[in-house]
């Protein structure tokens, strides 16, 4: 008796959880009876008497004759799709490529014939007429001559000021003439120990370039510097550096001055 009570509660045990599976499959089936089909094609494989009894985003559970399956909703046909109402989820999709169509076709409107014909119109007046952008800038002519103008002269105040300290630094009072164009020539030549005769040597063609290479040099070593630097000083493309070097840079003599500073306070201490 004992052991057949016992078989009874495991018989229960297996059978009630089978019979609620059960029932509850075919309340879904009834609830969706719609979702049947006779045979269902995916690919290669065929699927008998169909039951759908789960429909997902990306994937449908069926029941079939042979069992049970879980297929992607990218595998079904189109005709499936639309039975289980996956057409409704694709129309956004087809609405968006056909806004994205009608944007390219608008676009494509924007290079109608009439706008070219005012490009290539809009590049000959610019080409024949330069001035025509400059106003379309709201430049002018003289605005842009005040402009270049004032741009050369603030250059030449830097330059002169460069020479201006090269003379000092090398001992040689600057005077007035250094800020005067071309006469300026005369205090640099003066700060590079050369004769005032070299100033004529600079309208001589061919001389002046003897005289030029002469004073990088001859500058170079006035300032205390390397043969090095002349020889930047001479080079197109180190030559605005080489003179600002020798304009802002320290000398030898100061150099010392410096350093004798600390021994005369010394002296004076003790």
């Amino acid at each position: 008796m004992n052991a057949l009570r016992t078989c009874r509660c495991a018989a229960g045990r297996w059978i009630w959880p089978v019979v609620a599976a059960w029932l509850l499959l075919a309340s879904r089936s009834a609830g969706a009876a719609e979702d049947k089909f006779d045979v269902l094609q995916i690919g290669t494989r065929t699927y008998k008497n169909v039951t759908v009894t789960t429909k997902a985003t990306n994937y449908i559970f069926i029941v079939h004759a042979a069992g049970m399956a879980s297929i992607k909703t990218s595998d079904l046909p189109p005709e499936v799709k639309e039975k289980l109402g996956y057409a409704a989820i694709d129309g956004p999709k087809r609405s968006t490529n056909a806004a994205a169509v009608w944007a390219k076709r608008e676009v494509a409107k924007l290079n109608a014939p009439q706008i070219k014909e005012l490009e290539v119109q809009l590049k000959q007046k610019l080409r024949e007429d330069p001035s025509a952008s400059l106003a379309a800038l709201g430049l002018t002519g003289a605005t842009v001559i005040y402009v270049v103008l004032g741009i050369a002269l603030l250059l030449y105040l830097c330059q002169s000021y460069c020479c201006m300290l090269i003379c000092r630094k090398t001992g040689n009072p600057p005077g007035f003439l250094v800020w005067v164009p071309v006469l300026q020539l005369i205090p640099l030549l003066r700060a590079a120990d050369m004769s005032g005769w070299w100033f004529l040597a600079f309208f001589v063609p061919g001389l002046n370039l003897v005289a030029g290479v002469i004073w990088c040099f001859k500058i170079a070593a006035a300032r205390g510097k390397s043969a090095w630097v002349g020889v930047l000083l001479l080079l197109p493309v180190t030559s605005l550096f080489a003179f600002l070097y020798l304009a802002f840079s320290r000398g030898a003599s100061e150099d010392e001055d410096k350093r004798r500073e600390p021994q005369i306070m010394t002296l004076e201490i003790a």
